[in-house]
């Protein structure tokens, strides 16, 4: 049993030794046609044609027009600090930070403001707050505040303010309410 084993092995070990000498064989790599590059497209040369030099035309005088003498610039000299006037009195006050609308225009801006808060105040009221999330219920919180401002904006008379966070109060709540 012993023989028959150590037949099997050498066996095995030649056959191993002809596949390694079989597997060692390098096949010849297949000739690939040459690659030659298409010829290059003709070139087009623009041919550079002097113009043709036309005879003058013309044309019949015409009188030019006169400019205006200008006279000459006076020079600039500071006035001496005795001359220089100090305004008296208090100083004028300084522009308003309120917009207004047009004149004429104020009771049909309001009445606009005060529907866009209606309607706002509507979808508010639609929107039940305990349901939204952590975001929406910021989003609501914010719209009210934006309602509340609009209405102090309107009392204090800055309908421009006013018009614009009546705006964004809408906003924010049409889209709270879909």
């Amino acid at each position: 049993m012993r023989l028959h084993s150590l037949a099997v092995v050498l066996l095995l070990a030649l056959g191993a030794g002809g596949c390694a000498a079989r597997a060692a064989t390098v096949a010849p790599e297949p000739e690939l046609p040459e690659l030659t590059p298409p010829p290059a497209p003709p070139r087009i040369v623009a041919i550079y044609v002097e113009p043709v030099d036309l005879p003058p035309v013309e044309a019949p005088a015409a009188a030019e027009p006169v400019s205006p003498a200008r006279p000459a610039p006076k020079p600039v000299t500071a006035p001496p600090a005795s001359e220089v006037e100090i305004p008296q009195g208090p100083p004028p006050p300084p522009p308003a930070l309120t917009l207004t609308p047009r004149p004429g225009s104020e009771a049909k801006t309001e009445a606009s403001i005060r529907a866009l808060l209606d309607r706002a105040s509507a979808d508010l009221a639609r929107v039940n707050g305990n349901a939204l999330s952590a975001d929406g219920r910021t989003q609501f919180e914010a719209a009210r505040r934006f309602v509340q401002q609009a209405e102090e904006a309107l009392k204090a008379r800055n309908l421009v303010y006013a018009g614009k966070l009546a705006d964004k109060a809408a906003v924010m709540a049409a889209v709270l309410v879909r």
